[in-house]
């Protein structure tokens, strides 16, 4: 069937190509069709102009920075710091933590001391399991003096102290899973010791 309308459009070519659209039509047409605006055009000189712009606008940006807000924050915080010491106990390794933190701080610092003493004293029997456990404890503490060292230097010290608090944290359970494996590893010489008794 296509064939037979091909063979028709072909045989009637002439008489389908004599006819022409109204110039009414065509101006229809170019009525609906949006004036079409020029675009600007940068030259070289317009962004020379920009770029210099730009550049100055930086360079003052950058000096304001430097003589006058880099020098008001240094001279600032030694202030804060004088006036308001919060550190009480020489445990509280920071100046200008906040108080909630310094206590809980504290807190877990010195549960962290007594847990490492109440080690050394009882595994006094074992010194091969507690130079492991030592080395174990080494690797948390160095991970605390690095984080230390950080939040005397950095100006956001809430998330380093609180990385700290949980790092002590870490410590306090590992030494008091250390304690609980010191006392199973004598029970059983406890228990043999009562045997013979």
């Amino acid at each position: 069937m296509s064939n037979s309308f091909e063979k028709f459009i072909q045989k009637n070519r002439k008489e389908f190509d004599s006819e022409t659209p109204s110039d009414n039509v065509w101006a229809h047409i170019a009525k609906t069709i949006p004036a079409g605006k020029d675009a600007k055009r940068f030259s070289i000189r317009d962004i020379y102009k920009w770029s210099a712009a730009a550049a100055i606008l930086f360079i003052i940006l950058t000096s304001i920075y430097f003589l006058y807000i880099r020098k008001y924050s240094h001279e600032t915080n030694p202030i804060v710091n004088k006036q308001n010491p919060v550190q009480t106990d020489p445990i509280v390794p920071i100046d200008g933590i906040t108080p909630e933190y310094a206590v809980q701080f504290k807190t877990i610092y010195e549960s962290v001391e007594n847990r490492q003493e109440e080690l050394k004293t009882v595994s006094t029997d074992q010194p091969q399991l507690y130079k492991q456990f030592e080395e174990d404890l080494k690797v948390l503490d160095s991970a605390f003096i690095a984080l230390k060292n950080q939040a005397t230097h950095t100006p956001n010290r809430d998330v380093l102290i609180k990385a700290m608090i949980q790092n002590l944290q870490l410590q306090a359970e590992l030494l008091g899973r250390q304690l609980l494996i010191i006392k199973e590893v004598k029970k059983p010489q406890i228990q043999k010791n009562e045997k013979y008794s």
